[in-house]
């Protein structure tokens, strides 16, 4: 980033040492009460979701309101996984610790080719009826996409 000043004036602004303290990760792994598993991946001529193209009002999962749950994401190429309501802690790429990149709650993860990526997914604030998805623009177009009903 630049800034272009365009007059002069004195700078009494500093940098704080510590801009913010993350909070303790509160990864709780025994609060998931199920586990849930989602692979991304083209079948045939279509982008799917667990082996199914986009059935709208189909959901894949009904978690319930105020859970947790683990779900495991899979693909056989780039998706970067978008989860609509529920934020997530990732716990783990392909059985090993995430990287310091994953640290924090997430909507979306990026799922690289043959990667299983696990994540805790808490579904908190509404009742309804919310969608998963790869955001690759042409995925979603394709309508890479499942619903899932928080119950």
């Amino acid at each position: 980033m630049r800034f272009v000043v365009a007059r002069r004036a004195p700078d009494d602004s500093a940098v704080p040492r510590v801009l913010s303290r993350a909070a303790a990760r509160p990864v709780d792994v025994g609060a998931a009460v199920a586990t849930r598993r989602f692979d991304f991946r083209r079948a045939q001529t279509a982008w799917t979701i667990n082996g199914r193209p986009y059935r709208p009002g189909v959901p894949l999962a009904r978690p319930r309101l105020g859970t947790a749950e683990i779900w495991r994401f899979s693909s056989d190429f780039h998706h970067p996984v978008h989860v609509h309501l529920a934020h997530f802690l990732v716990l783990a790429r392909n059985g090993r610790p995430p990287a310091a990149t994953d640290g924090g709650w997430k909507d979306t993860v990026d799922v690289r080719p043959y990667e299983v990526v696990d994540v805790l997914a808490r579904f908190a604030g509404h009742r309804g009826r919310y969608m998963l998805h790869c955001h690759n623009l042409e995925h979603e177009d394709m309508a890479m996409m499942a619903d899932f009903d928080v119950v």
